[in-house]
């Protein structure tokens, strides 16, 4: 006689049928998301409006500070026009 033992075939698990509802009742439960928003607060505006702004022309702030120092920058013309376009710079 043999040693080996015989060989058996595993029973197969039971499987249970596939129900569609409570698949369709599953992609219904999901929800959906909206849009995603973002809210800059003004202070963040202004910074990015002041980051826009061109670089600074040193010759030219040299020039106007010592205009002033000398006393012949300091006309009412001259700062109405510095301060219209500074204003307009950062609007």
């Amino acid at each position: 006689m043999s040693e080996v033992s015989p060989i058996h075939r595993p029973v197969a698990p039971t499987l249970e049928p596939h129900s569609r509802t409570a698949r369709t009742q599953t992609q219904a439960d999901t929800t959906t998301r909206g849009e995603d928003q973002v809210q800059l607060s003004n202070t963040a505006q202004l910074l990015s409006k002041i980051a826009d702004l061109p670089d600074i022309r040193q010759d030219l702030v040299d020039r106007v500070k010592a205009s002033i120092a000398d006393g012949s920058y300091d006309t009412e013309d001259k700062a109405d026009a510095a301060l219209d376009g500074l204003l307009e710079d950062i609007a």
